[in-house]
């Protein structure tokens, strides 16, 4: 027995080695917590990443928050060990995998096992499958036997009796987002329960998560053999030996499929692919380079569709370069935008051979090329040093900029210890420094930190300030960001890509995989723009000037806008001894304030906020002023192309493309509208049907836009549709009682 205990601790001691090598600590909440390399250059310094969002799991508590997307289409490995409460009607979960996987961990902890069962879509459907039922592992008549002889079978009982227990999930995209909702939720079983330690985890979801892979490569990597991994795994997730949703059997299945890649072949296999996409999309465009063995080294590439967006929204750009390929050990990036009504859009992408400045240079000299030479006005990144040289060479007339949120998530890792119980004094202490409009202010709210929390000698707040350039707001002014900085709006490359791409996904499959998302993204934005102009937009103040530009701007630009006109409300404006300028500040307040310059007769307003600069927006000041000079229009020059509704990525001149996918969004509106209530049912049905006789009545070619007719892609391709039954004459008598509640001075306009 000692002996044995002795061989525990030894081989425990032996996994914390392994990881304290890898440095990969467990975090507090036992999960495994992400690890960066810090950009303060020191070896032995890493960012501690935590509440990683691929640890969460969905509760009663939690699932109407507004989620973390995450990249990978496996689901996070829930603790089989914890007491999760049952699913519920509207629950909503990141993709269907991670819903299987609530569902099982339920069934385990209530005595039953859960497997797949039907599904409705495909591939080829523009929301592939969207809908799923996870049943009882009992559920369904019993299977035959394999022979007919019945004596040399065993005579056991059968395991299926028809058992109704399930939960059937549906997927729904909003503003591009797919999500994963519970629609109907059965627990009654007809049949007697198992003990939670003899459930078994089925074949079905016997699977490994994004996230254990990565950890599994990471470890066998260095060395450590897969007992070790096992336990390893089950130490970071606070799982007893045997609770993981996976085998040793299993990982090592994986670990040896993983062997198998040729990481060389499939760099050729995606050349090849490239070529074939050429050849069927001239538009298409790609660079690479080999090295001298004639191997793949770099490769990047971009769509026509992503070529136009950038012309038209490419003033600011976010080069994301946190995702990596561990089974090829190589870094992927991505350029990613925001159009004007707020959806994130697809640039360009790259795969690198390794992180090395002259890669990363490659990367950015490929991407403008790409652009036909255009660059951006401003990019935003992670901290890294390294793509800081290299856009400083590559884009030198470009602003680089760290967005808050990058900031704010490396605070804990380099201050939380050194500070301790004054950290989170100095975390609201950092981000009021944050808000400050000028260079004086900041510096002077950064000396103050600097003493208060004695940083002095402190090597990460000394490269923040070096670094203030390039996060500091005051520093930032008169520079375009789209409110990518500060309003939230969070872009990323694992949101982008969430259920296309994950650690399975195979080298020479990535570029159709990114086509597919690209494709599947385009749509879903337009579904998304769509709805947006089908909302009725209400006015907070009733000015002239907000009335004017919610004619103008996209619904997600007149939300800015209108944000700046009640802001106005509360500034007091005061004129000053030079001409036609104003000092403009809080009612409130005695001292401060912006100088706005305005000159009616050139329609001209300037802020020293440099708010309409930075935002593509009129700012508060200015809207102030504008108001107390009569102005009752907003100047053209100040409604921005890229910000107004006529901007669009999908232009009427695209044909029988663009009529599909704008009929799709609209019936989509119209079936969820409609499906709520039995008497809208009614109605809807009968006026389609009679719509759908009408139609097949017109002639079947226009003429006049014979010409525009293009090759649809596979998101463009028609859905089945089910045929109304035709109505010959009369009114069905439920449409009849749905007419009737129409208010009588409509009903001649029907």
């Amino acid at each position: 027995m000692l002996n044995s205990l002795q061989s525990l601790k030894w081989e425990e001691n032996k996994i914390m080695l392994h990881l304290q090598k890898e440095r990969m600590p467990t975090s507090s909440n036992g999960n495994l917590a992400r690890k960066q390399p810090c950009p303060c250059g020191e070896d032995a310094c890493d960012i501690d990443i935590e509440g990683n969002e691929e640890h969460h799991t969905p509760t009663q508590a939690s699932v109407n928050s507004e989620p973390n997307f995450v990249l990978n289409r496996t689901p996070p490995s829930v603790d089989s060990s914890l007491v999760v409460p049952p699913p519920y009607v509207g629950q909503s979960f990141q993709s269907d995998d991670e819903a299987l996987e609530y569902y099982a961990t339920f069934a385990r902890n209530n005595g039953f096992s859960v497997r797949r069962e039907r599904s409705k879509g495909n591939p080829e459907h523009p929301m592939g499958v969207y809908k799923r039922e996870l049943v009882c592992h009992r559920a369904g008549p019993p299977l035959p036997r394999k022979t007919e002889d019945v004596k040399r079978q065993r005579n056991r009982k059968a395991s299926r009796c028809k058992c109704e227990a399930q939960m059937v999930i549906k997927k729904n995209v909003t503003s591009g987002v797919a999500r994963w909702s519970v629609v109907n939720f059965n627990n009654v079983h007809n049949h007697e329960l198992m003990d939670s330690n003899d459930v078994r985890y089925p074949p079905s979801y016997k699977n490994i998560s994004g996230v254990d892979r990565d950890r599994i490569l990471a470890l066998a990597k260095n060395g450590c053999s897969e007992s070790v991994i096992m336990r390893a795994l089950e130490m970071e997730k606070g799982v007893r030996q045997g609770q993981l949703a996976f085998t040793e059997r299993d990982m090592r299945n994986f670990l040896q499929a993983s062997k198998s890649i040729n990481r060389e072949g499939e760099g050729s296999e995606l050349l090849k692919v490239c070529r074939s996409v050429k050849e069927k999309n001239p538009d298409f465009r790609y660079e690479y380079t080999l090295d001298e063995n004639n191997k793949l080294e770099h490769v990047a590439w971009s769509y026509v569709t992503s070529i136009r967006a950038f012309k038209m929204f490419g003033d600011v750009v976010v080069f994301d370069t946190s995702y990596h390929l561990n089974a090829y050990d190589r870094p992927v990036a991505a350029w990613l935008g925001i159009d004007n009504h707020g959806h994130t859009i697809f640039f360009g992408c790259v795969i690198l051979l390794d992180e090395k400045p002259e890669s990363i240079s490659w990367a950015i000299q490929a991407f403008v090329r790409l652009m036909d030479g255009n660059t951006p006005q401003t990019i935003l990144t992670d901290i890294d040093m390294r793509l800081k040289d290299a856009i400083f060479n590559e884009l030198p007339n470009t602003k680089h900029a760290y967005p808050m949120v990058h900031l704010m998530s490396k605070l804990p890792s380099w201050f939380s210890t050194p500070l301790d119980s004054q950290y989170d004094r100095f975390k609201l202490a950092f981000e009021k420094l944050y808000e400050f409009e000028s260079v004086e202010e900041f510096e002077h709210g950064w000396v103050e930190i600097v003493n208060e929390f004695a940083l002095g000698f402190d090597r990460h707040i000394n490269l923040l300030y070096s670094l203030r350039n390039c996060w500091a707001l005051p520093y930032l002014q008169g520079w375009f960001f789209g409110g990518l900085l500060t309003n939230g709006h969070s872009i990323s490359f694992k949101s982008f890509f969430k259920g296309f791409l994950d650690s399975q996904t195979r080298l020479k499959d990535f570029v159709e995989q990114v086509g597919v998302a690209v494709d599947f993204q385009n749509q879903a934005e337009e579904e998304a723009t769509t709805r947006q102009n089908q909302k009725d937009i209400v006015m907070k103040t009733f000015m002239p000037i907000e009335e004017h530009a919610s004619t103008i701007l996209t619904h997600y630009a007149f939300e800015m806008f209108q944000k700046e006109i009640m802001a106005s409300t509360e500034l007091a404006v005061y004129e000053t001894t030079a001409p036609q300028n104003y000092l403009v500040r809080h009612y409130l307040k005695p001292e401060g304030g912006c100088i706005v310059c305005c000159v009616p007769s050139d329609e001209e307003l300037q802020c020293s906020c440099k708010g309409f600069e930075s935002l593509g927006i009129l700012c508060k000041h200015t809207v102030r002023v504008l108001s107390l000079k009569n102005g009752f229009l907003v100047p053209e020059r100040y409604l921005l192309t890229r910000w107004r509704r006529d901007s669009s990525l999908f232009p009427k001149s695209n044909g029988q493309k663009y009529r599909s996918q704008a009929l799709r969004s609209l019936a989509s509106i119209i079936i969820q509208e409609s499906a709520v209530t039995k008497d809208r049912f009614d109605y809807v049905e009968w006026h389609l049907s009679r719509l759908l006789n009408h139609v097949r009545g017109m002639p079947s070619v226009d003429e006049a836009a014979a010409s525009d007719l293009e090759v649809s892609s596979s998101f463009g391709d028609p859905v089945d549709i089910v045929t109304a039954p035709s109505i010959t004459r009369g009114r069905p008598r439920k449409a009849r009682a749905a007419l009737n509640k129409v208010p009588k001075e409509m009903q001649g306009l029907i």
